[in-house]
């Protein structure tokens, strides 16, 4: 009898907690880290606004809604980059 497969699944680390608004392009950046491998996301404001229910806002009350609503966004990148594998995935509202 042959041994299981073992599914292994990336895991990310967010051990930075920055992020930042791009106002111009509507949306947020932030970066996890399978091991060395640096995976930069970018989450469409949109999507931000739908999670949080909020209206177009000023860039303070994004940033404060994303820093509430961190866990619930870094539970939907991994989830994106379990899909992907790429090294920059886009978060739309779609994903949530």
């Amino acid at each position: 009898m042959s041994p299981c497969p073992i599914a292994i699944r990336p895991m990310i680390a967010f051990p930075n907690e920055m992020r930042s608004f791009d106002e111009e392009a509507g949306t947020f950046r932030f970066s996890g880290y399978d091991g060395v491998m640096e995976v930069r996301f970018v989450l469409e404001a949109p999507a931000l606004e739908r999670l949080a229910g909020l209206s177009r806002s000023a860039e303070t009350a994004y940033l404060e809604a994303f820093d509430r609503n961190r866990k619930q966004i870094q539970a939907v990148a991994l989830k994106a980059y379990q899909r992907t594998h790429k090294s920059l995935i886009r978060l739309t509202t779609a994903d949530f």
